[in-house]
């Protein structure tokens, strides 16, 4: 090395490994309960603004001894066990997968429908049961499909920047009262990863898209069932990829909105969505080609002395695993499922099915104080993916990210399940919405943190 150093070389983060693909429409019968706002006038969607998807990732090692499956729904929230397990454990069992192996990730849409079977007394809700049947029948197939069609490709990692996303904890000067809103005064994290799978041929197998923004650019006075930002962003980018199917992965977003939020119109989806999908497009065209990197070439006298770049082979990254483990969490001051129980009783409309999914909530945590809190972390090469059945807060994902610059960190929430959201310890001195609805303690956040950093480096064999 000289007094001057190196010069360094232009690389991007890659995994060599068997995909496979499949995406179907989940949209709902008409006439099915749809409300998932408050404040909604309305129980039953007039229409479809986008279609709702369900998108399967299959991602092996070449010698296919690890097989890891990702399953990305276009739905609001698992509400009781039942819910998700209902749709999860039996294509486990059909597919003889391990635990831990196939994750179920929700896009978060408030576009979209609660799909649990305890709603089915509410207006609508007597369709459920057969639209739950259609979405377990249709994952099913997806599974089939992308596991017959894997074959080997790169995954290749670009780091975007979107800003649509803001922070939505507002407190009003009057009051002093926390709004979930869109508050420009507190710093979000702009980051957008994007993948891009790609056969040796050359050909553009499909996209992923990581970003971290609530999708509720639609509210309580929209009549549509949508996917929200999400369907618009995948439109643009599949457009742009020859019809490439482009996966949304919804990242740590707890205390982060769009800018364009709880609107009537579509049009505020479709906008967010153009956004986000043209920071994904230029975030593709970044990229190097698969498995090569830039490094300096030479220097060139012209009127300015040229320093001139080329294109090397670089080999893509082919490790791949998986951890599944759990940790032991306190639970908050919560009512318990007796109580619950009494609250069903007594309440009717909203009301009602509010204490209805507090008590699907509490039925899944048990009476216990305590909870066994699950935690999955995979491995690409050097790109981890961390997901657990919460919504975390962003701050989460940029501390893992720090902590660990040498690696790609992508954070899920709702995946195989959903305990509603994670404050950090500091949050609960504002009393904020996630706070108020939080089922564990203060300290539960920490807890976690440390978990996935144990987690992470057993995963990379770090002593």
């Amino acid at each position: 090395m000289s007094e001057f150093g190196q010069i360094p070389e232009i690389r991007q983060h890659e995994f060599q490994g068997l995909f496979g693909v499949a995406v179907a429409e989940i949209n709902p019968p008409s006439g099915m309960y749809s409300r998932t706002w408050g404040y909604s006038e309305h129980d039953i969607a007039d229409g479809i603004h986008r279609p709702l998807r369900a998108s399967c990732l299959a991602i092996s090692d070449l010698s296919e001894k690890v097989n890891l499956t990702l399953l990305a729904l276009d739905l609001m929230a698992w509400l009781s066990r039942e819910d998700e397990e209902g749709i999860r454990l039996p294509l486990e069992e059909e597919f003889n997968l391990a635990p831990g192996s196939l994750i179920t990730h929700l896009s978060h849409s408030h576009g979209a429908p609660f799909t649990d079977p305890l709603l089915a007394d509410v207006p609508g809700g007597h369709l459920i049961q057969d639209y739950r049947g259609q979405i377990l029948k249709t994952c099913r197939q997806l599974l089939s499909e992308a596991f017959e069609n894997k074959r080997a490709c790169v995954l290749s990692w670009g780091i975007g920047h979107c800003g649509l996303a803001f922070n939505r904890d507002l407190t009003l000067p009057e009051t002093g009262e926390a709004v979930v809103g869109i508050n420009p005064s507190i710093p979000a994290d702009d980051t957008l990863l994007v993948g891009r799978i790609t056969e040796q041929s050359g050909v553009h197998v499909a996209s992923l898209v990581h970003y971290a923004a609530h999708p509720t650019s639609l509210g309580g006075m929209n009549r549509l069932i949508s996917p929200d930002y999400v369907g618009a962003m995948r439109e643009l980018v599949e457009k742009d990829t020859n019809g490439a199917p482009c996966i949304f992965l919804h990242g740590a977003d707890g205390e982060l909105a769009p800018r364009r939020c709880y609107e009537e119109s579509t049009e505020a989806a479709d906008q967010n969505g153009r956004e986000l999908g043209y920071a994904a497009l230029s975030t593709l065209s970044s990229l190097t080609p698969p498995e090569k990197k830039m490094v300096f070439d030479r220097k060139v006298e012209s009127g300015a002395t040229l320093g001139l770049w080329k294109y090397e082979d670089e080999l893509p990254e082919h490790e791949i695993g998986m951890i599944t483990e759990t940790v032991e969490l306190e639970l908050g001051d919560l009512p318990t499922i007796d109580d619950f129980k009494k609250l069903v009783e007594s309440k009717n409309g909203f009301e009602k099915e509010r204490a209805q999914r507090g008590l699907a909530l509490r039925e899944k945590l048990g009476d216990s104080s305590t909870f066994d809190f699950p935690i999955y972390v995979w491995k690409l090469g050097k790109t981890i993916l961390i997901g657990a059945p919460i919504e975390f807060y962003n701050e989460f994902q940029i501390f893992l990210r720090r902590q660990f610059p040498e690696n790609l960190i992508l954070v899920l929430d709702i995946c195989n399940g959903f305990l509603n959201y994670l404050p950090r310890k500091e949050e609960f001195t504002r009393n904020t919405y996630q706070v108020k609805i939080a089922l564990f303690g203060p300290e539960s956040e920490e807890i976690v943190r440390a978990k996935v950093i144990y987690l992470k480096n057993k995963i990379l064999n770090i002593n």
